[in-house]
């Protein structure tokens, strides 16, 4: 929980600061649909989530992100009768973003991710990822996100930029 109140804080700190400079800031709302893989793949399938971002500009080309959201693994079924519990993930992330092109990005995070099941515990979490900017308010990012001793998951995340 104290994780979810500092990556707040610092949102909100990037929201007050960045209202006063002009046009630094960008906001993004997006959904995600993804993939487990490697030791994940074993209990889940499918990964849908929701995540907010904050893009602070350091030049034309280049910025600094922040990005919270929730993300709910589906379990498997075992012998087509007993079906893992889903659990969700709350993945709090700082990293970078640079435009090779006006339209194409690349992007990198890392932060931790909390499991939010019963012992389930935090994950040093790294995002790479390739972006696309499909219009003035369009984003797109394919990505995969790796927790540590965990796996991952590889899926995209499209957004709506405010």
């Amino acid at each position: 929980m104290k994780k979810i109140i500092i990556a707040a804080i610092i949102i909100g700190i990037s929201f007050s600061v960045n209202a006063q400079t002009g046009k630094n800031l960008t906001f993004s709302l997006g959904g995600e649909l993804g993939a487990a893989t490697g030791n994940l793949n074993q209990a889940y399938s499918l990964a849908v989530g929701a995540s907010a971002q904050a893009d602070i500009a350091i030049d034309k080309d280049a910025a600094i992100t922040i990005n919270a959201g929730i993300i709910e693994l589906i379990g498997k079924k075992i012998n087509n009768s007993i079906k893992n519990r889903s659990v969700a993930l709350i993945p709090l992330l700082v990293g970078v973003k640079y435009y090779f092109t006006p339209v194409v990005y690349g992007s990198a995070q890392l932060g931790t991710t909390v499991f939010t099941n019963s012992g389930g515990g935090s994950r040093f979490t790294y995002v790479p990822g390739l972006g696309f900017k499909l219009d003035k308010n369009i984003d797109l990012l394919v990505k995969y996100t790796g927790l540590s001793d965990a796996g991952g998951i590889f899926g995209a995340r499209v957004a709506y930029v405010f």
